[in-house]
């Protein structure tokens, strides 16, 4: 069965060609890639281009600056195979990553599979493994216990599911069936999580292996890695839109518990931009900000509400100094990359 590959480009010169290479060398030959230029400014484009006039099975298209999101929903569209990956274009994969999850959603008649992953840097140094158990979900438990882990840990476990949507295979048919599509991550941050929910709301079976192939690279010009300004403000909207979107599915309290802790991870993320190495800005204005952010309504009612106790000792002391907005401490400690 054809496989497509869709790997959204966008400045990627120095990472693009080891991403193309991973993907060429595939045990599993009967996939297609393509591979959208997101409006790239360097020599990505051209370097794409160059692959694919070496290699039937790739295919590119070049488009205007739009954002992750749209440009994998542009892969989306020009997909022909019946079952889809995503691979963002500064990681790589292990050459049996492809027929690893092909062999395990066929062998376990399921409709998604996941993977784990590594993160490593560009000296291919792993700084984290994360891998899972090997686990077939029913439908009941596909919705009451895979998605929700998608979600978030619970306060008092590290029992998570990266929401990514890479390291995970689809089947094409649910996607075209329910005109499924990414939201921008320029309005939604995340995107990849409330593409699956709309993605896991409409399977029947799921499952997680117990194999690591997808390389997950920690690149300091990621989006994730710079300043935004309004990086706290989208935080709060994608809080307040996937619960609103969690109560009308109806979902029960235990995952707006887990949706609770990972807005505390967003806040940290948040928090820690707020140093001058960061930011370059002024220290009062970091300060500023930061107690900006601990005084927020929301932060206030779930830093008041959630069982802060059950926690780890380093997210414990983390939440509890939100709590008590002890500003100076916070600077001092995104100042040592601690948060």
């Amino acid at each position: 069965m054809l496989i497509s590959i869709i790997v959204p480009v966008y400045n990627v010169e120095k990472y693009i060609k080891e991403c193309l290479d991973s993907l060429i060398d595939q045990t599993y030959k009967n996939i297609e890639i393509i591979i959208v230029d997101d409006g790239s400014t360097d020599k990505s484009g051209k370097i794409c281009d160059e692959y694919e006039k070496k290699n039937k099975n790739i295919k590119v298209i070049h488009k205007e600056n739009e954002g992750l999101g749209f440009a994998r929903n542009t892969g989306l569209e020009n997909a022909k195979g019946e079952f889809v990956t995503f691979v963002d274009s500064d990681d790589y994969v292990d050459n049996n990553f492809i027929e690893e999850l092909y062999n395990n959603i066929i062998a376990k008649n399921v409709d998604i599979c996941k993977s784990g992953f590594r993160r490593v840097n560009d000296s291919h140094n792993t700084s984290l493994i994360r891998v899972y158990d090997d686990y077939v979900y029913n439908k009941e438990e596909t919705r009451s216990v895979f998605l929700p882990r998608m979600i978030g840990s619970l306060p008092d476990k590290k029992d998570s599911i990266e929401m990514c949507v890479c390291g995970s295979l689809y089947k094409m048919a649910y996607i075209q069936a329910n005109k499924l599509k990414f939201p921008s991550e320029r309005v939604i941050i995340s995107e990849d999580l409330f593409f699956n929910i709309d993605y896991v709301e409409k399977i029947n079976k799921a499952c997680t292996i117990d194999y690591i192939g997808y390389n997950y690279r920690c690149n300091p010009d990621s989006l994730t890695k710079k300043y935004r300004k309004d990086r706290f403000e989208a935080s709060k909207y994608f809080y307040l839109e996937l619960k609103n979107k969690l109560e009308k599915l109806g979902y029960n309290e235990e995952i707006f518990l887990r949706l609770s802790r990972i807005f505390l991870v967003y806040i940290r993320m948040s928090l820690g931009q707020e140093n001058h190495k960061v930011s370059n800005k002024k220290y009062f204005t970091n300060l500023k900000n930061i107690y900006r952010i601990c005084s927020d309504k929301l932060v206030r009612d779930i830093v008041n509400t959630y069982p802060i106790k059950k926690l780890g000792i380093k997210q414990r002391i983390f939440t509890y100094l939100i709590k008590y907005k002890c500003v100076n401490m916070i600077y001092i400690l995104s100042s040592i990359n601690v948060i």
